[in-house]
């Protein structure tokens, strides 16, 4: 049952991932600090610009709207899967089962938030959006922190998981800071530093969330037989 929660969350990141660059390629052009530029920047435009019903330049932007809450949709419910699918297997060791059952409670409220930002479009309750963006990141070091102290207890797991939950969790912290206490948007250069931060830590998170399905996948593999059993 949790192979197949992890095979389709990394299904889900495909698609989600196919979705959001169809989304880029449909974006009219605009930036914050720009409204006069064509097409979509990687190092001026946020992830979120793509979900505006209306770009910044002006130009409608109703599909690759739709496109980027499909794709942000299906991503938070994958990754929510393989989350529920790690606790899961924790719960069943007695030490780390507060841990994971506190990761899931977080980590149910980040998913929430994160589907917050898809349905509240930057041209739309802008106040919202960012309180449901600012919200989801701040908590989402918490699940990291708690999904590493988990696995450390379980004695089930190679110890290069709760090695990168550490490394996950310093770099979700590390990014809040910088969208915290980081230049503004409004300051020079400060655009391009937030941008590409927020690109960062999505693909980070993306990726350590895809490789620590296939941990747990090796985790749950039966065991190989030894040659002489076979032979016998």
């Amino acid at each position: 049952m949790a192979s197949t929660i992890f095979a389709r969350g990394r299904m889900a990141a495909g698609v989600a991932t196919v979705l959001a660059i169809g989304s880029g390629l449909r974006y009219p052009g605009g930036t914050f600090r720009d409204h006069a530029t064509s097409a979509y920047s990687l190092t001026h435009n946020f992830l979120s610009d793509l979900g505006m019903t209306v770009a910044h330049n002006g130009e409608p932007n109703r599909l690759g709207a739709l496109l980027f809450v499909l794709s942000l949709t299906i991503l938070v419910v994958g990754m929510g899967a393989c989350l529920f699918g790690f606790v899961r297997i924790h719960s069943r060791v007695s030490a780390s089962r507060p841990w994971t059952l506190a990761a899931a409670v977080v980590g149910a409220l980040v998913c929430a938030s994160f589907v917050g930002v898809a349905l509240t479009p930057e041209n739309g309750p802008l106040a919202l959006h960012i309180a449901f963006t600012r919200f989801a990141f701040r908590a989402f070091p918490m699940v990291a922190l708690l999904m590493a102290v988990a696995t450390w207890q379980d004695p089930n797991v190679p110890r290069q998981v709760p090695a990168v939950w550490v490394l996950f969790t310093v770099g979700l912290a590390a990014y809040v800071g910088v969208l915290d206490f980081g230049p503004r948007v409004s300051a020079p250069g400060g655009l391009v530093t937030q941008v590409v931060a927020q690109k960062l830590v999505a693909i980070v998170a993306v990726l350590t969330i895809v490789y620590q399905s296939y941990q747990a996948d090796a985790s749950r593999a039966p065991a190989a037989l030894p040659v002489e059993a076979l032979t016998r």
